[in-house]
């Protein structure tokens, strides 16, 4: 069709060109590694409600944003290391940890969640810990390879 365009897929982000970026085999190994984590979270039972952000409204849990100060999630974590947005395996960790920690700030422990969220912090340390320390982008420094966004 004449000036038909597609629609941008989910993994398409914003700040991206339309030239996928050639990594140094080093940061492409690290994204890689890194994505397997996210893999093999995914296909845990009992990661389902780490998937997505929470919808704190539809869910009705008004205190969420209040106890809460930096949500983050699963699906949002893929987005950032696609989009080059992590300048280091540390910083990619650091937002997987958050994830758990959020989920046993704001749930009561032996509940679901925080039970969930526990077994999926032994399960992403486990899976850290085969991953080099090192960079997710080149260019060196803070921003990644899309800058900052």
């Amino acid at each position: 069709r004449a000036g038909w365009t597609p629609s941008p897929s989910p993994h398409t982000m914003v700040g991206t060109t339309s030239k996928k970026q050639k990594l140094s085999p080093g940061v492409e190994a690290n994204v890689k590694a890194c994505q397997n984590v996210l893999k093999a979270l995914k296909k845990s039972h009992v990661s389902a409600p780490f998937a997505v952000p929470v919808d704190w409204k539809a869910l009705n849990l008004p205190l969420y944003p209040k106890m809460i100060k930096h949500p983050m999630d699963l699906g949002t974590i893929e987005k950032k290391l696609l989009a080059g947005r992590y300048s280091a395996v540390s910083d990619f960790a650091a937002d997987i940890s958050l994830v758990w920690d959020n989920a046993q700030t704001f749930n009561s422990d032996g509940s679901e969640i925080y039970d969930a969220a526990a077994q999926l912090r032994e399960l992403s340390d486990a899976q850290l810990s085969g991953v080099s320390p090192g960079p997710l982008s080149d260019g060196g420094g803070g921003g990644g390879a899309s800058g900052s966004l």
